[in-house]
């Protein structure tokens, strides 16, 4: 996935009830670093993929090398 994709997935999954502000002190990851993340001008590090995976109970792989569809599927107990 590029890193406009893993923004908008990222901006998605926060949505409109968390702030970054509220993620990052969930996840220790830096406010201004998750805004860079959400839009599309970094690529998360490994470490800070597996703080927010475990964040939003997903594994890296689904939330960022799966595409959004798949994930979709896989979250409602559907075929890959």
């Amino acid at each position: 996935m590029d890193k406009e994709a893993i923004g908008r997935r990222l901006k998605e999954l926060r949505g409109v009830f968390r702030t970054q502000a509220e993620v990052s002190e969930a996840t220790g990851i830096d406010r201004s670093k998750l805004s860079r993340y959400e839009s599309g001008l970094a690529v998360p590090t490994d470490a800070d993929k597996l703080r927010l995976a475990a964040y939003y109970a997903m594994s890296v792989e689904q939330l960022f090398f799966t595409p959004q569809n798949d994930t979709e599927r896989v979250e409602a107990g559907g075929e890959q």
